[in-house]
């Protein structure tokens, strides 16, 4: 888990103080666990909650109400997102558990005095990735949703994060921002696809190679601007090299070389198989010789002890 820390200013919490922010990136799929301390002030025990921030404001996912527990979604209905409290410590936890790419977001936990609005005790940007791995001359295919985020207008684009310089390059990106249709671009090995009514991006890399490991994102696109490439998806892949074509040699003198990507394992028992064979037939021919000799042996035998029965008369092929 990566862990990153920034300022967040209040926004709309008036008298509220700067507050840091936890920057986390998950793996899809992994679980996140967040403990939030309070005060011994009465007005603290009240209501504690976990909010996501959008529009400028607490969607409420999971909340204590008293020493009663409220799920106001349906992933926290469903249980992928519990909240505990522990008032003789006075905090309280949030659990997520199974992430999923969509769980990508700003959240903070809170507490609500009076009917006065939900003052953040700590603030999360929860980053939730993909991780591929594959072998060189694979393709990768990914779908990016952003129904959540209402980026059906803008460009996409697919691009390669350079954490040190903190820059995305680009890589490939959509030709138009139309919101009725499909929008598609491709360049070399990569293409991408918009479809603004399903809002997926669907990007594509053909005939992979190990140098393209690397962090990608898919991403709104804006050209031009100081901030080209607003983050929607980040993927995480890794390219290994195949293992060299293995070039076996029979008891006929002759190879068989195998190209990357067919299996090692099947081409070893190709190679036993054709040994095994070519023993047996030697071992064959090796019998069939010995009886041929054996009776070659006994004839030849047979034929001295007719000639001494008959004196003065030698077998043909001797009297040749």
């Amino acid at each position: 888990m990566e862990l990153r820390v920034v300022l967040l200013l209040p926004l709309c919490f008036p008298g509220l103080q700067a507050q840091t922010r936890e920057e986390l990136s998950q793996r899809e799929g992994s679980n996140l666990s967040v403990l939030c301390h309070y005060p011994a002030e009465h007005e603290y025990q009240v209501l504690k909650s976990w909010c996501r921030w959008i529009d400028q404001g607490c969607q409420l996912e999971v909340a204590i109400i008293d020493t009663r527990t409220e799920p106001y979604t349906e992933r926290a209905s469903q249980g992928y997102i519990t909240i505990q409290d522990d008032p003789i410590h006075r905090n309280f936890s949030i659990t997520m558990t199974d992430l999923r790419v969509e769980d990508s977001g700003t959240y903070f936990c809170a507490y609500r005095k009076g009917w006065q609005d939900y003052v953040p005790l700590k603030w999360i940007l929860l980053n939730v990735f993909k991780e591929f791995h594959k072998l060189e001359l694979d393709s990768l295919s990914v779908q990016c949703p952003y129904r959540d985020l209402g980026y059906s207008s803008g460009r996409k684009a697919w691009c390669r994060y350079a954490g040190q310089t903190g820059r995305c390059e680009h890589v490939v990106s959509t030709d138009t921002t139309y919101t009725w249709s499909i929008n598609k671009g491709q360049k070399g090995r990569a293409s991408i696809q918009d479809d603004t009514q399903k809002r997926t991006v669907t990007i594509t890399m053909e005939k992979l190679q190990a140098q393209d490991s690397g962090v990608y994102w898919c991403a709104l696109y804006r050209p031009h601007t100081s901030i080209p490439f607003t983050r929607i998806m980040e993927v995480r892949l890794s390219v290994a090299k195949r293992p060299a074509a293995t070039t076996l040699s029979v008891t006929t003198g002759t190879s068989q070389n195998y190209p990357p990507g067919n299996s090692t394992q099947a081409h070893l028992w190709s190679f036993t198989l054709q040994a095994l064979l070519g023993f047996f037939i030697n071992k064959v021919l090796v019998i069939l010789l010995l009886v041929f000799l054996q009776r070659r042996g006994c004839c030849r035998i047979e034929k001295l002890r007719t000639a001494e029965g008959s004196p003065g008369q030698l077998p043909e092929e001797e009297r040749s």
